[in-house]
């Protein structure tokens, strides 16, 4: 579960107020957090249902693929071959075929003597336009957040060859409410992953977090917290243990500065007793301390001033202190 401040910074997205949620128990805001969270996982299983039920028109493919051949022959019957024409009908016979079929249409159309030539156009031509349907895919992606769209990107080039494939989604995502949609479910799929399990982002996401610039990133802010690694050391780690590192020393730095806080309030309140010589009330404060501060940070206070003259102040602390420790 989410921490106390990390529970309001995402309750900030719903339109609560700061002030009205630094008030609040707790409890109350784990309560109203997982309210919010379970409206937002049902949105997200009613939008993929909603998008996994979307249709696809299609053209007159025969129609279509049979102009793009006669384009084709006009191209290749000449002696001097118009090749920026042969590529452009080529792509669009890409459209609706794939790799095998359009060799075999291109190749019906030409030459014994151009055989070899026509067939290292066709692929060039295709891997061109494999190169076109994924930067179309990362360009219709560029809402998703980072780690969703690097995970996309990466199945979706994995298809490269399933060019059939990359066209249907090409399809279905261009559709405005279609893009939307699919763009709300990933951001979804992410917060329900970063909010509920955590420790999962990295083996769900282990591609983008293993990618050198994000690597470099987290260990760049790891040197400034410590100097305790070298950067060759922090190199050879993992991501998801540089961010447990990450974490730990952020999660020490604001327990220091909640400590050094600590001391200077309490070094305040005690410093006061002293010059009241009220021994009771020093006992009290003395115990109030160790009950948010160590033993070591105590004592650090207490000799900062010099009780020695005041025999029935400094038994008092020194029985407290014996006390307070484990027997």
């Amino acid at each position: 579960m989410l921490n106390r401040s990390e529970i309001i910074e995402h309750l900030l997205q719903y339109d609560y107020k700061r002030e009205k949620l630094d008030e609040m128990p707790t409890a109350e805001l784990e309560k109203i957090f997982k309210k919010e969270s379970k409206a937002r996982i049902i949105g997200y299983l009613e939008d993929l249902k909603k998008s996994e039920q979307i249709e696809i028109t299609t053209d007159d493919e025969a129609n279509y693929i049979e102009k793009e051949v006669g384009i084709i022959y006009q191209c290749l019957i000449v002696e001097e071959a118009n090749f920026i024409r042969l590529y452009e009908a080529i792509e669009k016979i890409f459209d609706k075929c794939d790799l095998n079929e359009t060799m075999e249409l291109v190749l019906s159309q030409t030459s014994d003597k151009r055989y070899k030539q026509v067939s290292q156009i066709v692929e060039v031509a295709y891997h061109a336009y494999q190169e076109f349907l994924l930067d179309e895919i990362e360009k219709l992606c560029e809402h998703y957040p980072p780690q969703e769209r690097f995970e996309q990107l990466k199945f979706y080039g994995s298809k490269r060859n399933d060019i059939a494939f990359l066209r249907g989604i090409i399809k279905k995502m261009r559709f405005q409410n279609n893009q939307e949609s699919l763009s709300r479910i990933a951001q979804q799929k992410y917060e329900i992953i970063h909010d509920y399990y955590p420790d999962s982002m990295y083996e769900s996401y282990e591609g983008f977090y293993e990618n050198e610039d994000e690597k470099n990133e987290i260990i760049e802010h790891i040197m400034s917290l410590t100097s305790a690694y070298k950067r060759p050391q922090l190199k050879a780690k993992k991501f998801r243990i540089l961010k447990h590192m990450e974490r730990v020393l952020l999660e020490d730095k604001e327990r220091e500065k909640e400590e050094k806080a600590l001391i200077k309030q309490y070094t305040k309140k005690i410093g006061e007793m002293i010059a009241q010589e009220d021994e009771f009330a020093f006992g009290e404060m003395v115990k109030e301390a160790l009950s948010v501060l160590g033993e070591r940070d105590v004592q650090y206070i207490v000799e900062r001033f010099d009780i020695s003259s005041n025999p029935l102040m400094l038994q008092r602390f020194n029985v407290i202190m014996r006390d307070n420790r484990p027997s």
